[in-house]
């Protein structure tokens, strides 16, 4: 039986840098698809501020498809930052940085923004707590985390989803993992209090949460 009372700590194949370069590829196609129609853009793109060419940071860009969009959509500068080069080299309208989250090369107040899509899950609380204190320190405005809520119709619906469309195995694997490993508010909230993060969780459609953070 599935438990959602608390986190899951099941490992999720993408975090397996080892893993062969044509898996993240499959991998980031799709989940450029299920970010644009399952509401990954617009949780972030809603809190934006409305400030000219705003400098922003994409904490583990992945596939760089949150930064592509949003650039397409607004003026802006991105930077994107992830261990995995390979990921990066799909940013066609923003800067790479190959860097660990945990240790991010970047002065206080550097960015207007910084935004993580779908990174925290693969964290434990702990380095949660550790990555948003960074972000909090280079941002010069916003901070914002969006992620996934754990519920079990999230869970069941992209189980679904991903055994009847997706051909990648890591995606198939990763999506509902990613569910169990997710959030609760209160949670982020919590993460965000030991941070020193003043924070505040929004619920996005469907089934994602914001925790957005205003200096």
């Amino acid at each position: 039986m599935v438990k959602f009372d608390k986190r899951a700590q099941e490992d999720e194949i993408m975090d397996d840098l080892s893993r062969p370069t044509h898996e993240f590829a499959q991998a980031y196609r799709e989940l450029t698809i299920i970010n644009r129609w399952l509401g990954g853009i617009r949780a972030i793109e809603r809190f934006l501020p409305s400030i000219p060419d705003p400098l922003m940071l994409d904490v583990a860009a992945g596939g760089c498809d949150v930064s592509e969009a949003l650039t397409g959509r607004i003026s802006s500068r991105i930077v994107v930052l992830d261990r995995n080069a390979a990921g990066l080299k799909l940013g066609k309208r923003s800067l790479p940085v190959v860097a660990d989250a945990l240790e991010m090369p970047f002065r206080d107040q550097t960015f207007d923004v910084v935004m993580a899509s779908l990174f925290f899950h693969h964290l434990s609380n702990e380095d949660c707590v550790r990555v948003l204190a960074h972000m909090w320190r280079i941002a010069k405005r916003l901070v914002l985390v969006n992620d996934l809520h754990r519920h079990p119709v999230a869970y069941f619906s992209i189980r679904g989803l991903t055994s009847i469309f997706s051909k990648s195995e890591m995606v198939r694997h990763d999506g509902p993992v990613s569910v169990r490993r997710a959030f609760r508010p209160a949670e982020l909230l919590d993460i965000a209090k030991k941070a020193g993060v003043p924070g505040r969780v929004y619920r996005s459609f469907p089934y994602r949460l914001v925790l957005v953070a205003e200096k």
